[in-house]
């Protein structure tokens, strides 16, 4: 799996168009991808051990990663900022967003996981499932916090 550089893919994702920019902040859709997002994250907390114990890795790296896009794209609402595919959306919050701490490789190989699932019908090991979680957990917790604060500021 080889991963292209990130300054690399931002650049061909604006000279394709892939990232634009809206007019306006949609709040509503914000707030609406927060709520599914804390909904499917408590759900899939609730089953994770069952799902480890089964063997599912791959459904749960597909939910987890779900969670993760949609807080993302909350959170680049707030910069009046979308993309048509999941790589430029990584690729313009890793570029604009440096000091958040979110690593270009690792968020990239999770939306390659997630497509090799998805696509491709490929499964997920336990034990890349397992050196994963603690940064699903992080990303995951990191993307809560930004987006409940870009909500919070917006209506004050």
């Amino acid at each position: 799996m080889k991963i292209e550089k990130l300054d690399e893919a931002y650049d061909k994702c604006i000279a394709s168009g892939s990232i634009r920019y809206a007019n306006e902040v949609d709040t509503e859709k914000a707030k609406s991808l927060l709520e599914n997002a804390e909904h499917d994250l408590d759900s899939i907390t609730e089953v994770t051990a069952v799902l480890e114990k089964k063997k599912s890795f791959g459904l749960l790296w597909s939910n987890r990663y779900e969670i993760i896009r949609q807080l993302v794209s909350g959170i680049l609402l707030f910069e009046k900022t979308v993309s048509d595919n999941h790589k430029c959306l990584y690729a313009y919050l890793c570029m604009k967003h440096g000091g958040w701490e979110i690593e270009w490789e690792t968020i990239e190989t999770m939306r390659l996981l997630r497509n090799g699932i998805h696509y491709e019908g490929r499964p997920v090991s336990a034990e890349t499932w397992q050196s994963f979680r603690l940064k699903f957990d992080v990303y995951t917790k990191s993307f809560l916090k930004i987006l409940k604060q870009r909500i919070k500021e917006y209506r004050d």
